[in-house]
């Protein structure tokens, strides 16, 4: 959707983030997967799976514990 304000590498990073949690064939998809591991060493690869479970693991337990953002 955001087409040209992202890199090929944002835009990997977003598409990997995005189908980690949602695993409804059972598995990230061989091209979300292939597209990353195409623009990230196999260390970056493995610090965005990172990050990504972490954003996924906060955001369940905010879900969970029905967690609400102070007012400003």
């Amino acid at each position: 959707e955001a087409g040209d304000l992202f890199t090929e590498r944002e835009r990997a990073a977003l598409a990997l983030t995005e189908a980690i949690p949602d695993l409804g064939d059972g598995h990230v998809s061989d091209e979300v997967y292939a597209r990353a591991a195409a623009v990230f060493t196999e260390r970056e690869l493995s610090q965005v799976i990172a990050m990504a479970v972490t954003i996924n693991a906060w955001n369940r337990i905010g879900v969970t514990t029905r967690l609400q953002l102070p007012r400003r």
